[in-house]
């Protein structure tokens, strides 16, 4: 995500100063380690499924502060459909009813960090504690821990970022298809032809929940690409399953 509402930027802004307060920062504590993907140079992150099991994981990611396009839980139940969902806390804190809608639907809730900007321009303790105050955000919303997985925010990580989340318990997923559905020229058209150009067998498929035209652009595409990726043989998939042998 590049961009934030000013809304959703000032309550993000306002409820981290609390989290990071020193006599707060008990709350802030690391969700418990969960399973690791380490690829070959030993960075644990997560990028695509092995090819030859026909499958597709959709994940979005949620945080820019536009409006919720929450037609897309619907979308998703009615194809029953499970994905992996990664909000910020900040929306966590703000929308807590969105987060538990999603894991009551039976989505996998993983973890987009608290605030931008990029982790990779932020200091180690930065980085850390914006990981660890998503953590607590969401299992304040939700009732249990995210899921060991974490998308930075705008898909910004290097190494030093991805060692700092997996001392947290979490693996870094980043995707192999950009739906490009977080600008304001994003329509249904654009979003559906990004993502069935581009997908591909053990493909992870990004796409936004609360960017500017989401509850248009990629609400609007999201039916088209169920329906077509299952035409296609692809069976939707969440992120911990695709890291499953076929």
């Amino acid at each position: 995500m590049r961009g934030r509402h000013g809304f959703g930027r000032i309550i993000g802004i306002v409820l981290m100063a609390f989290v990071l307060m020193p006599g707060t920062m008990s709350l802030a504590s690391p969700a418990p380690p969960g399973p690791l993907a380490a690829d070959e140079a030993g960075n644990y992150q997560f990028f695509q499924g092995d090819a030859g099991c026909m499958r597709v994981a959709l994940i979005f990611n949620m945080g820019s502060g536009y409006e919720p396009a929450t037609s897309i839980l619907n979308t998703l139940s009615a194809y029953g459909v499970r994905a992996t969902m990664f909000p910020m806390g900040w929306f966590a804190d703000a929308r807590p009813e969105i987060v538990q809608w999603m894991s009551a639907s039976g989505h996998v809730i993983g973890s987009h960090g608290y605030l931008g900007p990029e982790l990779t321009s932020r200091s180690d303790w930065d980085v850390a504690n914006d990981i660890a105050a998503s953590s607590q955000s969401i299992a304040n919303a939700i009732g249990y821990w995210p899921a060991p997985w974490f998308t930075p925010f705008a898909g910004a990580a290097d190494d030093r970022v991805r060692a700092i989340a997996v001392n947290q318990g979490y693996t870094t997923v980043s995707w192999g298809v950009n739906s490009n559905d977080w600008g304001w020229n994003a329509t249904a058209a654009s979003v559906y032809a990004n993502v069935m150009d581009n997908v591909y067998d053990g493909a992870i498929v990004e796409l936004h929940f609360d960017s500017p035209t989401t509850t248009s652009s990629t609400a609007g595409a999201l039916p088209w690409i169920i329906e077509d990726l299952s035409a296609r043989g692809y069976r939707l998939v969440t992120v911990p399953e695709m890291t499953q042998p076929c």
